[in-house]
């Protein structure tokens, strides 16, 4: 019985090496290759985790960010981030997705992304250094069903964790029904700069 037991441990360890080698740090992202492992090695991701939130008088967003592990996509697996937000606009409550977070929707949360980037080549902050880690990450409009991207740089502001951030939308990221007459603007501000959203 010992001899079966270990045998079929071994089996099952042999079979999760496979379907998860090579193993590939995240920030040396170039071709995708058919379940590799895209692996978050430096602990890189850990630093956006948790809850920020933004304010401008009565208009405020809220993002809950966690980091996943081996999200499998299909075609590979990755460490990636995930979260949902609140949309609050002059006091009013446009959108809510924060109770999907318990979901286990992997590429089809509401926030999610991974890409690291350490220059300031693109929508740079005011205070960006080039060799800082940089997140970008993929947020959808859910009343519009558009997708925006946001690039978060970590911050200490007056002693308190920070995110700096730009977020942006135009014609590349629309994902538009073929319906639409015109693409619709997304509910949220976009193209916003130098957002601050403090760690809750």
């Amino acid at each position: 019985m010992k001899h079966i037991l270990f045998i079929t441990a071994l089996i099952l360890t042999l079979y999760n090496c496979k379907a998860q080698s090579p193993i590939i740090p995240i920030d040396k992202w170039s071709d995708e290759q058919s379940n590799a492992y895209y692996k978050d090695i430096d602990n890189e991701l850990d630093l956006f985790e948790g809850t920020w939130l933004y304010m401008n008088g009565n208009t405020s967003l809220k993002i809950i960010l966690e980091k996943r592990l081996m999200q499998f996509n299909g075609d590979y697996y990755t460490d990636l981030i995930v979260g949902e937000y609140q949309y609050i606009k002059n006091g009013i409550e446009k959108i809510n997705t924060l109770n999907q977070l318990s979901q286990n929707l992997g590429e089809n949360h509401n926030i999610e992304g991974n890409f690291i980037h350490n220059t300031c080549v693109f929508l740079p902050i005011d205070d960006c250094i080039n060799g800082e880690i940089r997140l970008m990450l993929f947020i959808n409009d859910v009343l519009t069903d558009k997708g925006m991207g946001i690039i978060l740089h970590k911050r200490n502001i007056n002693g308190q964790q920070a995110l700096k951030a730009n977020l942006w939308y135009d014609g590349g990221m629309i994902t538009s029904h073929p319906n639409d007459a015109e693409p619709t603007e997304p509910t949220m501000g976009w193209q916003t700069e130098n957002m601050v959203f403090i760690k809750q």
